[in-house]
């Protein structure tokens, strides 16, 4: 496990990893301006690799010794990021607005496992990270961990697009399939919101002909769930037609006027994430707006309250 905070002041943090790109240098002043509003702490974390202790090292070009070397520049590195954070904050805070801590951690090992260790132990309320050039998922931190991250992550994860700018968020949309365990995402998603005020705009994508009788059934009902379990005013539904999902959803973010995307990861066999993808990854490949991603094995336990 890796804690960062005692028990008495586990305050609620936002985790951002980095590779110092200035992709990732972008997400973090974004993740900086979003703890503000919904008033939470920052975590910067660098995840470096290490020399595995197997007898197979030795047939990899790996510099060994130059270990405390690559540990020094990360922890050098991330505090100067958080320096940087700092003085943004010194320079544009006024009075009675939230300052986060910012706290630094510069781990070697495996990115998801790093992240998971973190969230095991600490109040993560989600963790950023950037995405990278034309191909979206391309070159995160050393490799391709970000559809790792999205695959593994036992929290919700923020993707935050090159120049994307935070100003706040008027509308969220939230692509639901209409079953019952959406309710919980939309119960945290709405603590989420009020702190920004937004409208959480429901939205299910259904094939172009709606034909099936039981899709305005399964809708009604799933409608009716949220008015009695969701204590939100600003909810609103919209029904996509679209044979394509990820075509739909791609429409959703370019042609309406959202400020986020909201979808729920689910798992997919080895075969299907090699032939098929996720959604959720195809999605990221073309991203435009912050797409916030909810696990799917948490949405039936614990989620985030913000």
């Amino acid at each position: 496990m890796v804690s960062f905070l005692s028990n008495n002041q586990k305050m609620k943090t936002i985790l951002v990893l980095t590779d110092f790109s200035i992709r990732a240098d972008h997400a973090a002043h974004y993740a900086l301006k979003l703890a503000q509003k919904i008033k939470a702490n920052l975590l910067i974390c660098n995840v470096f690799l290490a020399p595995a202790d197997e007898p197979m090292t030795a047939q990899i070009a790996w510099p060994i010794g130059n270990y405390e070397t690559f540990e020094d520049d990360s922890t050098n590195d991330v505090s100067e990021l958080a320096g940087r954070l700092n003085q943004q904050l010194d320079k544009n805070l006024t009075d009675g607005e939230f300052r986060p801590s910012i706290e630094t951690a510069s781990i070697a090992g495996s990115v998801t496992d790093t992240l998971n260790n973190i969230v095991a132990s600490n109040h993560i309320l989600l963790a950023v990270i950037s995405t990278h050039g034309a191909n979206g998922l391309g070159s995160f931190l050393l490799g391709n961990h970000a559809r790792d991250i999205i695959e593994g992550a036992n929290c919700p994860v923020l993707l935050v697009p090159y120049q994307a700018m935070f100003d706040g968020y008027k509308k969220i949309a939230f692509a639901t399939s209409l079953t019952g365990s959406d309710i919980n995402v939309l119960h945290s998603l709405s603590g989420f919101a009020k702190y920004l005020n937004a409208e959480i705009l429901i939205t299910h994508v259904a094939d172009e002909k709606f034909v099936d009788p039981g899709d305005f059934n399964t809708s009604k009902s799933f409608l009716e769930m949220v008015s009695s379990k969701i204590d939100y005013p600003s909810i609103f539904y919209r029904l996509i037609k679209g044979k394509n999902v990820n075509t739909s959803l791609e429409w959703l973010s370019q042609q309406i006027d959202i400020d986020l995307l909201v979808l729920v990861h689910r798992k997919r066999s080895f075969f299907q994430r090699i032939f098929e993808g996720s959604i959720t990854q195809k999605l990221a490949e073309h991203l435009t707006k912050p797409m916030l991603v909810f696990p799917f094995s948490k949405v039936q336990n614990a989620l985030p309250v913000f």
